[in-house]
């Protein structure tokens, strides 16, 4: 609409960013036409049949009302809003102007008693039209997940979706490269975090520029800047951090500075994507998971032997 029609656009616009005053001469005039008619309606009733009958055609008025000014007029919009919407900014400018006093009226009480601006949460809403758009079969539940995770990548820690250290190769920058490409030469990674022996970040080296210099070389001629991150930090800072550097990889540090382990792109994805990606060298699907797994078996205690009597 907005680019077939932009003055339409615009006149609708402006009604939905003033709501208050489109829905307070609606109510004003639905309010006002259902009094003076059931007024009205009853009025006449009595004189032409007598007070007995008051209450039948209460009950008909009633009934009337309902199905002709309620549920016909809103189903009909809800059915047909695209086709009535270049009808709507006229009539409801025009009741807006003929009920202006109502309306200002209208406007001081909402003031008074709502006060400011309400709070909306937009990321719930956008949540629960996910979710009711999955039960109705308009989108699956794969693309429930991604939207889901991808607003809540705010309230995720670094810490929560990070490859231990316990589970990453890292590199001093004193290697030389043929040391480097030894020791790693059955790891599928393509980069490897560079840190020296007090774990402070030296930097990151890739396995393809490393393959193409000299042997001789150490790591620190080869080094690239990695990004050094904090555990508490969201997963959203830390995505945006990675777009804007073009960086892969950052080091994760506690506040001891204490090098904790590895986040990359890839972690982030998977987060997104709510399962790990593999490909055809991976053999553990979740690095996490493997660590905890290990650490487990280490707090495991031996078995007693029974004393021999």
């Amino acid at each position: 609409l907005k680019s077939e029609r932009p003055r339409l656009h615009q006149r609708l616009q402006a009604l939905k960013n003033n709501i208050d005053r489109p829905l307070a001469a609606i109510l004003t005039l639905n309010t006002v036409a259902h009094t003076a008619g059931a007024a009205g309606v009853g009025a006449q009733v009595g004189v032409v049949f007598g007070d007995g009958y008051l209450a039948i055609a209460s009950t008909v008025m009633t009934i009337l009302i309902l199905v002709l000014s309620e549920i016909v007029p809103k189903t009909i919009g809800a059915k047909f809003w695209r086709s009535l919407a270049p009808f709507l900014p006229a009539i409801l400018n025009f009741m807006i102007l003929s009920l202006r006093p109502f309306i200002w009226l209208s406007d001081k009480l909402t003031k008074q008693i709502g006060g400011g601006e309400p709070d909306i949460d937009v990321r719930s809403e956008i949540k629960a039209l996910a979710t009711l758009g999955n039960e109705q079969d308009i989108i699956d539940a794969d693309e429930r997940r991604v939207i889901s995770n991808i607003l809540d990548l705010h309230t995720i820690r670094v810490r929560d979706v990070m490859t231990p250290r316990t589970v990453c190769e890292s590199v001093r920058p004193d290697e030389t490269i043929s040391e480097f490409l030894y020791r790693v030469k059955s790891l599928p990674y393509s980069r490897f975090p560079v840190i020296d022996a007090d774990e402070e970040p030296y930097g990151l080296i890739l396995r393809n520029e490393a393959l193409e210099s000299e042997s001789d070389k150490q790591v620190s001629e080869l080094t690239r800047p990695i990004e050094v991150v904090s555990e508490y930090v969201d997963v959203e800072t830390v995505m945006t951090q990675f777009l804007q550097s073009r960086q892969h990889m950052a080091v994760v540090y506690d506040e001891h500075g204490s090098w904790l382990g590895l986040l990359t792109l890839e972690d982030i994805i998977e987060t997104i994507l709510g399962q790990p990606i593999m490909d055809e060298t991976d053999t553990i699907p979740s690095l996490r998971r493997y660590a905890q797994q290990r650490w487990g078996k280490r707090l495991k205690p031996e078995p007693t032997k029974n004393p021999e009597s």
